[in-house]
């Protein structure tokens, strides 16, 4: 059975390179019986783009039994549909970064407003914020300790 474009399965993983079908024609002079054979040869894009006129212009007969500009294009597409969704996760990430420094240096600012008396205390265990703890659990021990030492 003689390969053809419409024949030709491309082989899984290859799905990159062109496919081609190269012959250098030869026939017995005697007889006309032909004596050179085809044979699959496959190239990379940048490699086909170079090499296929010199082949022709070698005497090489070249059929391309898989063009891969097709595959490659939606590969590419891919690429950057990844490119921007990888962009905005570094971009969403940098924005959170720094309203956190945002809210540090914030937060340390007020700090020292209200050690050098220009703002009054926040009230203590009035909005549940941050500093808090939980469970209404203090540094000191055990009430029952306590009572056993006295």
């Amino acid at each position: 059975m003689e390969v053809t474009k419409e024949n030709y399965i491309v082989p899984r993983g290859e799905e990159d390179t062109f496919h081609c079908r190269i012959e250098q024609t030869q026939f017995n002079p005697r007889n006309g019986k032909r004596l050179s054979k085809p044979r699959i040869q496959k190239f990379d894009a940048k490699m086909y783009a170079s090499i296929a006129r010199n082949l022709r212009q070698q005497g090489w007969d070249i059929e391309v039994l898989y063009d891969p500009s097709e595959f490659l294009a939606e590969r590419e597409a891919k690429r950057a549909e990844m490119r921007d969704l990888t962009f905005k996760q570094r971009q969403e990430a940098e924005a959170k970064r720094k309203a956190a420094e945002r809210q540090a240096l914030k937060d340390e600012i007020l700090a020292e407003l209200r050690e050098a008396g220009m703002l009054k205390a926040p009230a203590k265990g009035g909005n549940g914020s941050k500093g808090g703890k939980k469970g209404g659990k203090t540094d000191t021990p055990d009430t029952t300790e306590n009572a056993v030492e006295k």
